[in-house]
């Protein structure tokens, strides 16, 4: 079987899973516990005219094809920096509807929240709510409801083709980078045709150079739900002193964290992990940050991958994972 046909059946696959777990499970198009596009601005500068000396926002860079702006906010008074990415592929928007709730719940709670004041006094939140604006703005205005990547027109035809273009950006981070075979323009895990080739991922690199971060969350949604509910680290060959100080923290993340449909609570990863060109294994290998890859989003009884839930179990899953990084932060002081 060719590469091509081999990845068209991987691709067809992921849209038959995909087209199952929209039978009475999720929203789309999406509901208005969603962020859209178009409110993000507005509601940074409502905060930041608020809250003048705890929330800045800055633009850290744009998108590749659109020339979106990439927005980060500061939140916070502390000289320990954190980051939290919301958004890495356009259909996983629970992780930016989660970075809404964060830069507003703790922003909001900061004079009457001991709890969050210690932890603002202690800390500086970075919050990026997504690193894929073309692909979120793609899946937030009902256009496809399944899309990973961005919007670059990599088969060179002049026009968005909005299932095939693209880049996965999680994949396109210059290390391991050669490692990963997917080299398939048109398959949904295109790793791009050189390392940090995207704009997208050189603003946020630049940022990682530019601040030195204690600490790194990176959320996402699985599509298929095999990786729902679970914390995934940095792909290592040995585990040091580092590493299992990290595997500590991520292990007591996902302790705090209740499964959505299921009894239990989340679960971290042991073992090996991808060795691609992803987020996690940047920053921990080549900016010394050490991160982790939160898969927020449950399964089901019946074994549906719930990626857009409705309305009250998307504010059931932000301030279930408001609370576990609280904890999690407060465990750190």
């Amino acid at each position: 079987m060719s590469k091509i046909s081999a990845c068209s059946i991987t691709i067809l696959g992921m849209f038959i899973l995909a087209s199952c777990a929209y039978q009475g499970v999720n929203k789309y198009p999406l509901t208005s516990a969603y962020p859209a596009p178009d409110d993000l601005l507005q509601r940074m500068n409502h905060l930041a005219s608020k809250y003048p000396s705890l929330l800045v926002h800055r633009i850290i860079g744009f998108t590749e094809t659109e020339r979106l702006p990439i927005y980060a906010i500061e939140l916070g008074k502390g000289q320990r920096n954190i980051l939290v990415i919301g958004q890495h592929h356009a259909d996983e928007v629970l992780g930016v509807a989660l970075s809404y709730h964060l830069f507003e719940y703790l922003a909001q709670s900061y004079q009457k929240d001991s709890r969050v004041q210690k932890i603002l006094n202690e800390y500086k939140l970075w919050i990026v709510p997504t690193l894929n604006p073309e692909g979120w703005k793609v899946v937030s205005e009902g256009n496809a409801r399944i899309k990973r990547k961005n919007n670059r027109d990599t088969d060179g035809n002049g026009k968005l083709d909005i299932r095939t273009d693209g880049v996965d950006l999680n994949r396109n981070y210059p290390v391991f980078w050669d490692l990963d075979n997917e080299t398939n323009p048109q398959s949904s895990f295109y790793k791009g045709s050189s390392p940090a080739s995207e704009s997208e991922i050189q603003a946020i690199i630049s940022l990682g150079r530019k601040v030195e971060f204690e600490l790194a969350f990176f959320y996402h949604s699985s599509l298929t739900g095999a990786t729902s509910e679970h914390i995934y680290l940095p792909a290592v060959d040995e585990e040091d002193e580092k590493f299992v100080r990290l595997q500590d923290i991520a292990d007591f993340y996902a302790k705090n964290v209740p499964r959505d449909y299921l009894r239990g609570t989340y679960a971290l990863h042991y073992g090996n992990t991808s060795k691609v060109g992803n987020a996690r294994n940047f920053f921990y290998h080549s900016l010394g940050v050490p991160g982790m890859l939160i898969e927020i989003g449950g399964v089901n009884k019946d074994g549906q991958s719930i990626i857009h839930p409705p309305d009250r179990m998307v504010k059931r899953i932000v301030r279930r994972h408001e609370q576990a990084l609280i904890k999690t932060l407060e465990m750190m002081l």
